[in-house]
């Protein structure tokens, strides 16, 4: 089995096709940030300065951040996000720098320099081994006393086309021979986190709701 993770590209070409706002629905995308917000006020973190969005995609959330007040930055893997992501910039006339990188590494960026960093769902698309230095990644660019705000599924898979893909020892789907998603366990990802020297802050799981979702994870972490 192999990851793919470059194949986000093909998705993000063909939602734009389909006239979609970026990766999800404009309906969904409100919503997220709904949660987002309620997320936000359960610790007191800085209301400004430099936040990074891993994972960025069309830049939907990184420019709902910039409309905040933050300095926003994102970085995608898939160059056809980031053109996308440049383009909201430029038509909701937002400064945000977009770039592509990839979020295992973040070459580009210096150490010690976000005041937050920020995953909008893509630590799930992160699989095995890569996931530790995904967030070893995150803590390199936090400054001391940064946060680390993670959105991730978890739990358990209720669709039943997603469960014909899903192995239950890797927890991850499987497409072929390309792994897609990990679906962990809250406190295995949960522990995953404080494994990489940050200290949570805050957790709760959003449960999924109808027969066609599984559960999500938000935590908030410090450096």
């Amino acid at each position: 089995m192999r990851t793919w993770y470059e194949g986000h590209d093909r998705t993000y070409q063909k939602r734009k096709a389909e006239g979609q706002a970026g990766w999800s629905t404009t309906e969904d995308y409100n919503e997220f940030q709904t949660i987002v917000e309620k997320t936000l006020h359960q610790v007191t973190i800085p209301k400004h300065g430099k936040l990074l969005e891993l994972g960025c995609g069309a830049g939907n959330m990184t420019l709902w951040f910039a409309e905040k007040g933050y300095q926003a930055y994102g970085v995608d893997i898939a160059p056809f996000a980031v053109a996308w992501a440049q383009e909201h910039a430029q038509k909701y006339n937002l400064p945000a720098d977009f770039k592509v990188g990839n979020v295992l590494d973040l070459h580009g960026y210096s150490d010690d320099f976000f005041d937050i960093v920020f995953d909008g769902h893509c630590f799930h698309c992160i699989i095995g081994a890569d996931r530790e230095k995904f967030l070893a990644s995150a803590f390199r660019v936090l400054k001391s006393g940064g946060y680390l705000i993670i959105n991730t599924m978890c739990g358990e898979i209720t669709d039943a086309e997603d469960r014909k893909h899903f192995d239950p020892q890797s927890r991850c789907l499987v497409y072929g021979d390309i792994v897609s998603r990990y679906i962990g366990f809250p406190e295995a990802i949960v522990e995953e986190i404080k494994k990489s020297n940050f200290t949570i802050v805050h957790q709760k799981i959003r449960m999924g709701e109808g027969q066609n979702s599984c559960d999500n994870l938000h935590v908030m972490a410090v450096k």
